[in-house]
């Protein structure tokens, strides 16, 4: 009878412990796809970080160039109006010619701007 006794337990006990295994069993595969999928959110997050980090230096880099340039049309512009009036009132609408030694000043003040 007690053989009996023992066998009812183990007919009860072995399915709750083959549900335990086979959780255990289960659980890992899926255990190890969330830490995958947890490092390739990772991934991209950083990608995305460097992308916009890449981004905003892109944008200010953008920004300098632009603000060069304004300085340099106005550098230039108001360089020739001054060589324009110093000429005689003549400037560049006139027949006579421009040499390329009255400009020099003109574009080496353009150039020191460009550098800065």
């Amino acid at each position: 009878m007690a053989q009996a006794s023992n066998r009812r337990q183990d007919v009860r006990l072995e399915p709750i412990i083959f549900a335990i295994i086979g959780y255990y069993f289960g659980r890992l595969p899926g255990q190890q796809n969330e830490r995958t999928l947890k490092q390739e959110i990772n991934r991209q997050t950083q990608r995305a970080d460097a992308s916009q980090a890449a981004k905003e230096q892109a944008l200010q880099t953008n920004e300098a160039l632009e603000e060069r340039i304004k300085n340099v049309k106005a550098k230039l512009f108001s360089d020739i109006a001054a060589f324009a009036t110093t000429s005689g009132g003549h400037g560049f609408r006139s027949e006579t010619t421009v040499r390329d030694t009255d400009l020099r000043s003109v574009v080496n003040a353009a150039l020191r701007v460009l550098r800065s």
